[in-house]
């Protein structure tokens, strides 16, 4: 029986384990070698008990990683059991079935962490790598219909042995991945980081009584517990329902369901999305480990956002996904652009259920999309080359407060790419990157605009593959008839000519193309009328909306 923990030196603990969480992601990013990683932070990093529940997790990283990070890790024990494993292993895999990573490009690296020969911790490290394989450069395809055409699958499998790395294994990975180079620099940025938690580990061990840590590694958990229990019991007792579309899957036009029913009870949060759509054709499918990860994300972010990220915050919260739905798919559905579509619209629809019980602590629907871009090819030199960014859009509204701008809103939580980095790395050329006019959702507090971002194709036979939505089911507002302008995406010839491009495609440049890619907006918030007349006269100042849209939407005289 453990004693009665100090508040004092748990609050100690409790960051110290999460400050260790926060420099292997640091490690990692600055360690890596493609911008994916080092630019624009598409990783993250978790410390775990031996027995798989999470401890730590690193804040820089995406909530979608972290979120996904404990079925990573049951993975991983599944096959190599703790009492298996031993000083220096460190295990690699990609395989989202029957749990894992959530689309294959996440490489996840778990390595157990000894003290004076007993396991005490396990570090787990997950990065988009650029590229593994697949039918399309980025391994993200559409015109897919299973995960065999989606890339390299790995399943948990021994990348370092007792210390030494199985170089074999590396040469197996990297050629299968059209990047070699990017995808050998960014695993061995993982295992810098694996490396580094053993020894922060090892160090706390070393610098206070054994007993003591471990006996505190367990009060962290229930203390997370206690918190979240008494945030969601500050919520109204009830249930709660909510349903938004996905436009579609890249292979037909029939619109995805996503549904979910939201069941708060005392101390009890229930999410239930049984009455979401069947699984699709198309690669927008996922696994329930994605669902969970989504509402580990909401309930955290509504309840209190500064609740320790970890197992013990978890344990109260209950998702339900029906087998054979588009939100917890049979083997071997394609679910590669499950990640950044379908997760976006369950943390929209999670949301829009939450805004009955809370709404001064939600807001209306962001962009609702990463706007994933891939394009890659074979460079001037001669060299594979892979472009991956997901694009920010407009935040939506709060009751109180205007959405933001051009950000990454809700699971990705990643930096853009500057232009700089882009021209320099790839045979790209940006000649547009902006805020786009009148792409809010209008409101007494408005959403956020959209981006808009212009590329240049400057090699031969270019490969692209945009995975993007939110252009029929539009992003809502709360307590207003207005929506959000939606995406668009434009291949401009170099003839000229000017085609408006599907959402989801795949498709060859040739050199001198150019790809116009427009973001979605945020929703507003209540009647665009009763804005202040001095912030609808700023936004016109500023070119974020029209003199006439001001005059029509906002009833400025």
């Amino acid at each position: 029986m453990m004693e009665k923990p100090d508040p004092v030196l748990l609050e100690i603990m409790r960051n110290r384990w999460r400050g260790m969480a926060e420099e292997i992601c640091a490690v990692m990013v600055r360690t890596s070698y493609s911008p994916n990683i080092k630019t624009r932070f598409d990783c993250s990093a978790a410390i775990a008990l031996p027995d798989g529940q999470i401890l730590a997790q690193a804040e820089i990283g995406t909530p979608l990683h972290l979120g996904i990070m404990p079925a990573v890790i049951r993975s991983v024990l599944r096959r190599f059991p703790i009492d298996a494993m031993q000083p220096g292993d460190a295990v690699v895999t990609n395989l989202p079935y029957p749990e894992g990573p959530g689309h294959l490009p996440d490489v996840s690296l778990v390595s157990p962490v000894f003290y004076e020969g007993q396991p005490v911790a396990l570090a787990a490290t997950t990065s988009h790598h650029v590229d593994v394989g697949g039918y399309s450069p980025g391994s993200m395809p559409f015109d897919v219909t299973e995960i065999y055409q989606e890339g390299l699958q790995i399943p948990p499998v021994r990348l370092i042995r007792a210390g030494e790395i199985q170089e074999e294994l590396i040469e197996l990975i990297e050629q299968n991945a059209r990047t070699r180079i990017e995808l050998r620099g960014d695993l061995m940025a993982q295992i810098a980081a694996s490396r580094t938690a053993e020894t922060r580990v090892v160090e706390m061990f070393d610098a206070a009584d054994t007993k003591q840590v471990l006996d505190y590694m367990g009060h962290i958990l229930d203390h997370a517990e206690r918190c979240m229990r008494s945030g969601i019991e500050s919520l109204p007792d009830g249930e709660y329902t909510f349903e938004d579309y996905l436009d579609d899957d890249g292979s037909n036009d029939e619109p995805i369901r996503i549904a979910v029913r939201v069941t708060i009870s005392g101390s009890e949060f229930t999410a239930d999305f049984s009455d979401s759509g069947d699984q699709v054709s198309g690669p927008m499918n996922c696994r329930i480990s994605a669902c969970r990860a989504c509402t580990y994300y909401v309930v955290k972010a509504v309840v209190d956002p500064d609740l320790p990220t970890c197992a013990g915050a978890y344990r109260p919260l209950t998702v339900i996904a029906r087998e054979g739905s588009v939100l917890n798919a049979h083997f071997p559905s394609a679910i590669g652009n499950a990640n950044i579509l379908t997760d976006q619209r369950v943390v929209d629809v999670l949301l829009g259920a939450l805004l009955k019980a809370v709404p001064e602590r939600v807001c209306a629907a962001c962009s609702g999309e990463m706007n994933l871009i891939n394009v890659g090819g074979i460079d001037p030199e001669g060299k594979y080359f892979n472009y991956v960014e997901t694009y920010a859009g407009g935040q939506g509204a709060h009751h109180d407060l205007d959405g933001s701008d051009g950000i990454h809103t809700h699971l990705t939580n990643t930096r853009n790419t500057p232009v700089e980095v882009i021209e320099k790395t790839y045979p790209l050329h940006v000649t547009a990157y902006g805020l786009i006019p009148n792409s809010e959702g209008p409101g007494r507090m408005r959403g956020g605009c959209g981006v808009v971002r212009e590329l240049v194709c400057l090699a031969d036979r270019t490969a692209v593959t945009i995975g993007a939505d939110r252009r029929r089911f539009l992003p809502w507002g709360v307590k207003t008839d207005h929506h959000a302008r939606g995406q668009h995406c434009y291949l401009i010839r170099s003839d000229g000519t000017r085609e408006l491009l599907p959402t989801k495609f795949f498709t060859y440049l040739k050199k001198g193309d150019r790809l116009r890619i427009e973001t979605p907006g945020g929703g507003g918030w209540d009647d665009p009328a009763l804005r202040d007349r001095d912030q609808v006269r700023y936004d016109v100042a500023e070119g974020l909306i029209s003199r006439s849209r001001a005059r029509e939407i906002y009833k400025d005289k």
